[in-house]
């Protein structure tokens, strides 16, 4: 079974990729701001409501433009909505990464029910993946966006928005169903394995 929003990176997605350089609390180096771009590029989407959305063309937009400032007050609002749940869930994840199946979230089924749920809507829906590092080095973490998904025997595919891969509608994410093996991101050539994957909250 297919399931597909319409959304596309090299439509919806922004042409740049996600190079910013911040901190956390002033102390802690982050490794961008994909959750603003997920979100905001998720806002962009749903406001067109169908049609196309104006398309981005600028290069990295400066630290002090609007469109930046807009994707960072989005950064914020993905770790913060609902009390901060996306980033206990993180927490969560990152901190017994030794002691939970390798496929916690994402491929349990009742969250995987919810997300392919919201694809069907046309419902474009956020992921915050957990790297292999875990405890170690957690703003390896990232967050994508899952736009089309199909369910190939025991293996879900997901396409997925990467913000540090631009214009591509190639990036897929695979997770396994039955197994508790890590999930396996492509993109072209390039493969990156996830500890695992949750549903995040948005607003």
């Amino acid at each position: 079974m297919r399931y597909d929003t319409g959304f596309r990176p090299s439509v919806h997605g922004y042409p740049f990729r996600n190079t910013w350089r911040d901190t956390v609390l002033g102390v802690f180096a982050s490794s961008g701001r994909c959750g603003g771009m997920v979100f905001s590029a998720l806002d962009r989407f749903l406001a067109a409501d169908g049609a196309q959305a104006s398309p981005v063309t600028d290069p990295t937009p400066r630290y002090d433009s609007a469109l930046s400032r807009r994707i960072w007050r989005r950064q914020v609002d993905s770790l913060t909505v609902g009390f901060g749940v996306n980033l206990a869930r993180f927490v969560i994840h990152t901190l017994v990464a030794g002691h939970v199946p390798l496929r916690i979230g994402i491929a349990a089924h009742r969250e995987a029910r919810a997300l392919l749920a919201a694809l069907a809507e046309g419902r474009p829906a956020p992921l915050g993946l957990v790297a292999m590092s875990g405890v170690l080095r957690p703003f390896r973490n990232h967050q994508v966006l899952a736009y089309a998904a199909e369910v190939d025997g025991e293996t879900l595919v997901l396409r997925i928005y990467d913000p540090n891969l631009p214009e591509r509608d190639d990036v897929t994410l695979e997770v396994s169903l039955v197994e508790s093996r890590p999930l396996v991101a492509r993109a072209g050539a390039r493969r990156t394995e996830w500890r695992s994957a949750f549903l995040e909250r948005y607003s």
